[in-house]
């Protein structure tokens, strides 16, 4: 991971007040300042930590660019078929042939224990600050816990065993060990449970780009759900369900600027830039420059799904090179018109469906499944079994979430199906399931040995 000493933070500091990208409206004034003045000023505290969201925005695993999961994890299953023969990390992660060297890994990685860093630069300098309101400071330092415990979550989820970081103290970062999954996951509630009870419902902008309780609640159902707390993730989606705040917006509007569906999302770097989605997946001419949706993931869809008929492009004559078009811009417009997703309220309503279907309660299963089938234009199923209702879950997941941020892969990791993508990938293996550690943490950490098991 990168390691950041005091005078780095000086510089990071600067960097903040210069580069919050449009994440907050306030000019701020751009000559050095001390990291104590940052924390004891509202305005640069808060462009501290809006700054972590720009960086969230352009790298590390919640970018909409092809160094992003949305990408790689899409290409590493069986969402993505890369048809381009030039060198690519996510050409690797096609290929089943990821080592420990490649460039992505490492940027993941890197990326977002930067980020993590500066997360933590967030929380010592607010919980340290006298000047702040009580107010500011729970938002802040809830808005930094959120995030710092999320980020760890990808990269536990991806990675295995990682350190668990919560300091800028270098002297300890440097020599940090490996903690086991398990650990982090119960570190990854700490935060998020502390992060709900500092946050409130309401958006601190105008707009829902910054993270609020309901956003942490959100997350806390999908950790519940991997971890098999039903009961705990049914509770938290409902409690996003219920908000007045959220709907259900129809297919053609759900990654549009202001989107009902959208609990929260990444603004983008300045009026008339769209999503770097857009510009990921979307293609306009023969042959496939990158990547296309796989053959085995269009098969999937049943006649009449609407999702299919919104969200795929075809280009061309075949009907085999189509792309995502949940995003539909690829280029600047006059103004705004679409932000990136990161999380949404249908996600809410299929871990309802799973949570129940495990707790034996099949007519809310059913029934919350319904609202995504019916919006598709599909006819409501109705189980009597869990292995139907489950199967029939994991289904509308890969159909209603593709190319959003790896879920694909996840689900299958947690369900302990990955040998499901061997049907697709002839070279996959069971060590696929996590990724190789990035080969120059090793080397500079000795505590991060061993190598993930396979490479």
């Amino acid at each position: 991971m990168k390691i950041f000493g005091k005078k780095t933070v000086l510089l990071l500091i600067v960097l903040i007040i210069t580069a919050c990208e449009g994440f907050i409206d306030e000019e701020l004034p751009k000559d050095m300042v001390s990291e104590e003045m940052t924390f004891n000023n509202e305005r640069m505290a808060a462009a501290a930590l809006t700054n972590i969201y720009t960086l969230m925005r352009n790298n590390g695993f919640l970018s909409g660019n092809r160094d992003g999961i949305s990408y790689l994890l899409g290409c590493y299953a069986d969402e993505l078929e890369v048809r381009s023969q030039q060198e690519s990390g996510y050409r690797h992660f096609f290929q089943g042939s990821v080592l420990s060297n490649n460039q992505s890994v490492k940027n993941l990685w890197n990326n977002t224990y930067s980020q993590i860093y500066a997360a933590n630069n967030v929380v010592e300098g607010v919980i340290a600050s006298t000047a702040l309101s009580v107010e500011v400071k729970n938002q802040l330092l809830g808005e930094a816990l959120a995030i710092r415990g999320l980020l760890h979550f990808y990269l536990t989820q991806t990675f295995g065993n990682i350190p668990y970081v919560k300091t800028t103290d270098y002297n300890v970062n440097r020599n940090m060990a490996k903690t086991d999954v398990g650990e982090v996951m119960k570190m990854v509630k700490e935060d998020l449970l502390k992060a709900e009870q500092l946050l409130i419902p309401l958006y601190p902008s105008g707009e829902k780009v910054r993270i609020n309780r309901r956003v942490v609640q959100g997350f806390l159902a999908r950790v519940n759900l991997y971890e098999k707390n039903w009961s705990a993730a049914r509770a938290y989606a409902e409690l996003v369900i219920d908000d007045a705040l959220y709907d259900c917006d129809a297919l053609d509007k759900v990654f549009l600027k202001g989107s009902k569906s959208a609990v929260w999302q990444f603004k983008t770097a300045v009026e008339g830039v769209n999503t770097l989605e857009g510009g990921a997946h979307i293609f306009i001419a023969l042959p496939v420059p990158n990547a296309r949706l796989h053959p085995v993931l269009l098969d999937e869809f049943d006649p009449g799904d609407q999702r299919k008929v919104q969200w795929v492009k075809q280009v061309g004559t075949d009907p085999q090179n189509t792309h995502a078009f949940k995003y539909r811009q690829r280029a600047a417009t006059a103004s705004t018109l679409e932000y990136s997703v990161i999380i949404r309220i249908e996600e809410m309503y299929l871990i309802v469906a799973e949570a129940t279907a495990e707790q034996g309660d099949m007519e809310t299963c059913s029934s919350s499944l319904d609202v995504l089938r019916s919006r598709a234009g599909l006819p409501r199923l109705d189980f009597t079994d869990r292995q139907s209702a489950v199967d029939a879950i994991l289904k509308e997941r890969r159909l209603e979430l593709f190319a959003e941020f790896g879920h694909r892969f996840y689900d299958l990791k947690r369900m302990g199906r990955m040998n499901d993508l061997s049907i697709v990938k002839q070279n996959w293996q069971e060590h696929f399931r996590v990724l190789p550690l990035p080969e120059n943490e090793l080397l500079l950490n000795p505590n991060m040995l061993p190598q993930n098991f396979g490479y």
